[in-house]
C-alpha cells in the first residue's frame, strides 16, 4: 500500500525550492516532476520561477531551474539556450 503524501502542498511546497541555500545564492536547484505533482504544486514551482526570470528546462522526468538571470549556454554548441 502506498504512503500518503502529508508535506507541504501547492505554493507552499514550490516555494520551498527557492529558500534553499542554492537558490539563495543563484544555482540550480532540481526537482522531480513526479514529486511535484504528488504535492500538487508542479503550475505554481513553474510559475514562480517564471514570476522571478528564472531559466526552467525540463528533461529526464526532472525540472532544472537556474535561479539567476543569466542566459544558459548550450556547452555543446556555445549557443543560448
Amino acid at each position: 500500500m502506498a504512503t500518503k503524501y502529508r508535506g507541504p502542498r501547492g505554493a507552499s511546497w514550490a516555494a520551498q525550492a527557492f529558500e534553499s541555500k542554492t537558490a539563495r545564492a543563484g544555482g540550480a536547484v532540481r526537482r522531480s516532476i513526479a514529486a511535484a505533482k504528488k504535492a500538487n504544486g508542479y503550475h505554481d514551482l513553474i510559475n514562480m520561477a517564471r514570476a522571478k526570470g528564472y531559466t526552467v528546462l525540463i528533461s529526464g522526468g526532472q525540472i532544472v531551474i537556474f535561479c539567476n538571470c543569466d542566459p544558459v549556454i548550450n556547452a555543446l554548441t556555445g549557443v543560448p539556450i
